[in-house]
């Protein structure tokens, strides 16, 4: 194995991992099922509903002084959701109730908070799993089950979509427009978008004789029905707002390798093919679930990385790992796994925001050390081919010792860009970004006193002006 990581040293010599990138997805998982990052409080009476949004807004303060860019928010869980829907019911870990309203929309709230920071938020909707036997029943007639019984599978105490069901295509890309049409999301994140990891005794043999084909196989149709749901909802997120970027968080393996096994992988248990989402241009991006380690790692980033533009991956590193109960992962591991993504060209994403904010080493060496500096989220190919205007008339006064800088608007702008040296300006570089502030910003403070500055907006397709 250490072979291996030298070798990929040599492959990637050109980006030492000291190097701060302009671009790189710096993203972390808010976990609502169970209430595991968010949100501990139950709504139920002013004081909790202003408990239960103070608990949100620190963790995306943490995020922020620690220069992540994106937020992967949980919105849809089992069948319920964390926003005000006319499809499923809220859910119960809002207010202690399957469809108790919380007295404020939490999808809302968490996409304004995260603006006010400059922080994309995508929200993460689980797709085919709707609930244990037990989580169905605690939701009564509002259950997905219990509405669309002839939807849904049953394999092991599990109630799943049934991805075959032409049905199930249309209800998916139904909730996903609700969220895209009435949220102002900057993505759309989906999970569990693949057969359930007892693939082989998923009951949908009635399904195949249905709606499959004699040309293809059990497998191959699978495979088709996944891909054509993604397809679908690709589809209707650009049609309502082309500038929302579209992701999944596969498997972390997509394939077996020479010399390298791989059983649970996308291909070979799944019937999930995330590659050709995204080199058929049908993903803006993918989060394949790595949360392996040694030769279970890395060949299978690289394979990542060079099968695909590697700055559309994101690595999803597992840093629960590294609590005592998950693995007792060291964390000069994790810190390998990190740099490894920087040498590729791959941005990192967290499972989950409560493991990362809870080990301290690992927050401390991210604030410090690898994103000392805030880094850009990759842009999107903008189709009407229009820049943002041009910030005018930027002062910097110095004021004991306090750098003042402001701003005129600019027509067109999502956020702004402030570029600060003591050497010549260089916008192509990260190490001169000292601040990303959202569209209604037009002036900071710095305590680090610069001899040059520049300022640019960019809007919602990450173009620059």
């Amino acid at each position: 194995m250490r072979l291996f990581i030298f070798i990929l040293s040599l492959l990637f010599p050109f980006l030492p991992t000291s190097a701060q990138p302009k671009h790189e997805v710096r993203a972390a998982w808010v976990t609502a099922v169970y209430g595991l990052d968010w949100p501990r409080t139950r709504a139920t009476t002013p004081q909790t509903i202003r408990k239960q949004k103070e608990e949100l807004t620190d963790i995306l303060d943490k995020l922020k002084a620690a220069n992540f860019n994106t937020v992967l928010f949980q919105t849809r869980t089992r069948g319920d959701v964390l926003y005000t829907s006319a499809i499923e019911p809220f859910n119960s870990i809002l207010t202690g109730k399957t469809g108790g309203n919380p007295g404020y929309d939490p999808l809302a709230f968490a996409i304004e908070e995260c603006h006010k920071r400059a922080i994309e938020c995508h929200a993460w909707l689980v797709t085919f799993p709707v609930g244990s036997n037990r989580q169905v029943k605690k939701q009564g007639r509002s259950s997905v089950v219990a509405r669309h019984r002839s939807w849904c599978k049953q394999l092991s105490g599990e109630w799943f979509l049934d991805p075959g069901n032409p049905a199930v295509k249309d209800y998916l890309r139904a909730l996903v427009g609700e969220v895209v049409s009435k949220y102002d999301v900057d993505g759309i994140h989906l999970d569990y978008v693949r057969y359930p990891d007892n693939a082989m005794k998923f009951p949908d043999t009635d399904s195949f004789r249905k709606w499959g084909s004699r040309s293809k196989s059990l497998f191959r149709w699978r495979e088709d029905n996944i891909t054509g749901i993604v397809t679908a909802i690709y589809e209707e997120v650009k049609r309502l707002k082309p500038w929302v970027k579209v992701s999944s968080s596969p498997l972390g393996r997509y394939a077996s390798l020479e010399g390298f096994p791989a059983e649970w992988s996308c291909m070979e248990a799944v019937s999930q093919n995330p590659k050709d989402w995204l080199q058929s241009g049908r993903h803006d991006f993918i989060v394949p679930m790595m949360y392996f380690r040694e030769e279970n790692y890395y060949p299978f980033l690289y394979d990542w990385a060079n099968s695909c533009p590697p700055e559309k991956v994101i690595s999803g590193l597992g840093v629960y790992r590294l609590d005592k109960s998950e693995g007792n992962w060291p964390f000069i591991e994790i810190k390998r796994q990190i740099e490894t993504t920087r040498k590729m060209g791959v941005g990192q994403a967290y499972f989950r925001y409560e493991n990362l904010h809870t080990h301290t080493i690992l927050r401390q060496w991210l604030v410090s050390c690898f994103y000392r500096y805030p880094a850009l989220t990759p842009g999107l190919k903008n189709p009407i081919s229009q820049i943002p205007d041009t910030p005018n008339n930027l002062r910097v006064e110095a004021q004991g010792g306090v750098s003042n800088i402001s701003w005129s608007p600019a027509d067109g702008a999502f956020t702004y860009v402030l570029y600060a040296t003591n050497d010549s300006l260089d916008m192509n570089t990260g190490d001169q970004i000292v601040a990303v502030l959202p569209k209604n910003i037009h002036s900071c403070s710095l305590s680090i006193p610069y001899r040059n500055y520049a300022i640019v907006a960019r809007d919602r397709y990450g173009t620059e002006s």
